[in-house]
């Protein structure tokens, strides 16, 4: 199987569909808690704040098949708002658009000018790599006003990044 093609299909099995709010892995943003988040993948590798959210990261030998990193964002209600993920497979942005269509806004990380595709009726972020190809993926609950934390900075860290903003084009 081409590489790309052993890409395209893992998108299509750890992202939600175009429904908002579709669950992933089982757990759903703005339902699903922190409790049913350890009861799913066991005690995380990283418990971190982040503001007033609590990141539950799993990686490593915790991390769930076909990821290398997940981070489920709990707010104070401990409900997941945000889940990003940092796949195994390297995903083109023709694999991206192959999955959910080109995207209605395109934005940067001002720090980085890491290049990020929104498309805010599915709740999904998707950040690039230098190299082009995807570097994670977020899935929210609702409509994003602005591109999440960079994630680049958690994947290499291996603990939740601090937020940053981008800049719509």
């Amino acid at each position: 199987m081409r590489p790309v093609h052993l890409a395209l299909l893992v998108l299509v099995a750890l992202a939600p569909s175009f429904v908002p709010a579709r669950p992933w892995q089982g757990i759903q943003p703005g339902v699903s808690t922190q409790r049913e988040v350890v009861e799913r993948f066991g005690e995380p590798a990283t418990r971190a704040k982040r503001g007033a959210r609590t990141v539950l990261a799993y990686h490593g030998d915790r991390a769930p098949v076909g990821t290398r990193q997940a981070q489920f964002h709990v707010d104070g209600s401990e409900v997941v708002q945000e889940i990003t993920i940092f796949l195994t497979v390297q995903l083109d942005a023709e694999s991206v658009e192959g999955t959910y269509g080109k995207p209605p806004q395109r934005t940067f990380v001002e720090d980085t000018f890491q290049k990020v595709w929104l498309y805010p009726a599915a709740g999904v972020s998707v950040y690039f790599g230098k190299d082009g190809n995807v570097e994670a993926l977020t899935f929210s609950a609702g409509k994003p006003a602005r591109a999440p934390a960079p994630p680049a900075a958690a994947a290499r860290a291996d603990t939740p990044a601090p937020a940053a903003q981008g800049v719509a084009r």
